[in-house]
């Protein structure tokens, strides 16, 4: 292979990019376009099926490729390498931006779109409108990365919150200080640089920080040539930009990565946490886009078919191409749904769709089910733990059978099981097992149930940002704080451990009709309600939120979902329960490692419901492959069984077993 980076090209116009890659299909050097990645030293099993077209020493015609900046350095070394082997292939690729690619695509200019997003419904109109049916296919990760100097001795790790205090609209002319950003980052002036408007990794890295795609404070320098940003930041040590993982790869020394918390703990870019998806929520799929039109032509089914196949998907993680590749399983997947030439998109959603047997979101049927055809109501009701969880899947289910009305309250766990044992609900949610006085109740009125577990949860131990003298506590620490004994006589910091401050203890937590204050007093102080009542008790977490935000010396408890949702404006405290001290996290609180404040969060079915249509495809959706990340996701802020427990209570569901195994290890579902 050639050995000149590329993106050396980036900075060149589309037109040269374009005749550079003639060039080296007809057998020409390309000197300012040829990427340098090396082959991998042993393949792996080739995950694609071999071409059937002519033998590649016969093959001939053009390729037109347009589109994404992103994709370029993917589609050009594949471009180089395949040209190589096929001279009579001329292959040309065009850099008009993923936006600019599709409408050339859906124009019938080009035979296959580059993208670094799914095709937006616009996009898809107008190429119905002219006739251009397409084939999906996913080809890499992509992970965008923030940077700074390798200078910058004060930073290595933002989170999500701190990146929207630096980036969000209202921080233009107000946020301009590093001392704004955190307490301790020096006092001196922030220089930022970014994607340019126009640019989908500014569309990407807006939606991914502030919530909305294209919302942005406007005073940075923006910029379409990613080595402008390169230059800018290398050599400013207050200087911080983004920009895609490839080009910290090519720029290694020049620019320093950040890592990147949204809520699990720093992460840093690499090719195995933007491949696992730790590295959230900037990390994102690449795709190839074919017209159906093109998709038979021997020269395309060949190049397709090298592209996903073990000869050259290794190069995409290789230094010079600087992108993630995909499982070997998920690029045979692919490779056979370009083969049997499956039509339209499957949108912003986890790649494993693209597994065999997977349809088309386009379609009103999803894994056999007619969601068009379902009508009905679904009522739930229950804890307000649980709550982020079934709305979730209640709007996302909604969006599919749009004939079923689904509503969640939120009476409490207790009020839900009330509820529900006098026959109001089909769904109860609930943050603990239901007791045996309710399950008596239920009983006395026929009202069978099924028991699901659907997640977990993690009490979090909160203090300010402010705060810097404790990080961790031990749970004999927050007994002698919490503890029923402790009203009116520890009042102090300073009693709870030597070297605190003798200033006054400001506490919060939740209402004690609260199933998080039960489950707390219980986990904390060893049995269910003992606690201190000289706090302020409240039944909104907000409120706890705002106490402690706003106060050095306050400390409260909520469940760990909050502490997603509210980073940077709360710091949790890590736990040590006699093991060391563990921080709550995402895998802390599913591994069972963050002890005793994390809890299985529960969904308690009526037989009489269970059987109609509507709540077995609701039930089955909030337990499959499809809803179930978005448990762990920063929105709903829980953690997510695993797949195979998902499995396996899916599995109890449709063989309609009752009762509870009450508060025991999950596994006991296994059986």
């Amino acid at each position: 292979m050639r050995t000149q980076s590329a993106k050396t090209v980036w900075s060149m116009s589309s037109l040269l990019i374009v005749a550079a890659f003639v060039i080296a299909a007809c057998g020409g050097e390309a000197p300012a376009a040829a990427p340098t990645a090396a082959p991998a030293a042993e393949p792996t099993a080739a995950p694609a099926a071999e071409p059937t077209a002519a033998p590649a020493s016969n093959l001939q015609g053009d390729i037109v490729i347009d589109g994404s900046s992103t994709v370029f350095p993917i589609t050009s070394a594949a471009a180089e390498e395949f040209s190589a082997n096929n001279p009579n292939v001329r292959v040309s690729v065009g850099v008009s931006g993923t936006g600019g690619g599709f409408k050339r695509f859906c124009n019938g200019e080009t035979a296959i779109s580059n993208a670094s997003r799914p095709i937006k419904s616009s996009e898809v109109e107008i190429c119905e409108q002219n006739g251009v049916e397409f084939i999906e296919l996913p080809i890499a990760y992509d992970g965008l990365s923030v940077v700074v100097s390798p200078s910058n001795d004060f930073v290595q790790c933002m989170t999500v919150a701190e990146l929207n205090t630096m980036w969000a609209p209202e921080a233009q002319g107000t946020v301009t200080k590093w001392s704004q950003i955190r307490a301790g980052f020096p006092d001196n002036n922030l220089v930022l640089l970014g994607a340019g408007t126009d640019s989908v990794t500014f569309d990407y890295f807006t939606e991914a920080v502030n919530g909305e795609a294209q919302a942005s404070r406007g005073d940075y320098l923006a910029t379409e040539d990613d080595n402008v940003t390169i230059t800018g930041v290398a050599g400013d040590k207050y200087a911080i930009g983004y920009l895609g993982y490839a080009y910290v790869v090519e720029n290694q020394g020049k620019i320093k990565p950040l890592a990147i918390d949204s809520g699990s703990g720093c992460v840093e870019p690499s090719f195995e946490t933007i491949g696992n998806g730790t590295y959230s929520p900037l990390s994102r799929p690449l795709y190839l886009y074919v017209a159906v039109k093109d998709a038979g032509r021997p020269e395309i089914v060949d190049f397709i078919n090298y592209m996903l196949g073990s000869e050259f998907t290794p190069l995409i993680q290789s230094p010079q191409v600087g992108y993630v590749k995909l499982q070997d399983e998920l690029y045979a997947a692919i490779a056979k749904r370009f083969a049997d030439g499956i039509t339209g998109t499957l949108g912003a959603v986890t790649l494993d769709k693209y597994l065999p047997g997977a349809e088309s979101s386009n379609s009103s049927k999803d894994a056999g089910v007619d969601y068009a055809a379902l009508s009905g109501d679904v009522v739930i009701d229950g804890s307000s733990t649980v709550f982020p969880v079934t709305s979730a899947a209640a709007e996302e289910f909604s969006a599919k059978a749009s004939k079923v009305r689904v509503s969640v309250g939120v009476s409490g766990t207790g009020g839900g099981f009330k509820r529900f044992c006098n026959g109001e609900t089909a769904i109860s949610n609930a943050s603990r097992p239901i007791k045996e006085s309710e399950a008596e109740i239920c009983k006395q009125n026929g009202v069978e149930f099924i028991e699901l577990p659907v997640a977990y949860d993690g009490l979090s131990v909160v203090v300010s940002p402010s705060n810097d003298f404790v990080q961790c506590m031990t749970i004999a620490e927050l007994n002698t704080m919490w503890a029923p004994e402790a009203q009116g006589t520890v009042t102090k910091w300073s009693q709870i451990r030597a070297g605190f401050p003798d200033n006054n203890l400001v506490l919060l937590g939740a209402g004690t009709d609260s199933v998080t204050f039960d489950y707390f007093t219980e986990a904390v102080n060893g049995e269910a309600q003992a606690s201190r009542g000289d706090y302020l008790a409240t039944e909104d977490d907000n409120v706890t939120i705002t106490g402690v935000a706003g106060d050095k010396y306050a400390i409260g408890y909520l469940g760990y979902a909050y502490v997603v949702e509210n980073q940077g404006k709360i710091k949790p405290l890590a736990i040590d329960s006699g093991s060391g001290c563990v921080e709550p996290s995402f895998e802390t609180i599913g591994n069972g490692t963050y002890s005793p404040l994390s809890r299985p969060l529960y969904l308690y079915v009526a037989v009489k419901d269970a059987g109609r249509p509507e709540i077995v495809d609701f039930i089955n959706y909030m337990l499959g492959s499809e809803f179930t990340p978005l448990i762990q996701s920063p929105q709903v802020g829980y953690v997510k069984l695993q797949d195979e427990l998902y499995a396996a209570i899916a599995k109890r569901f449709a063989d309609g077993i009752t009762g509870t195994l009450g508060a025991v290890t999950l596994d006991n579902y296994l059986k």
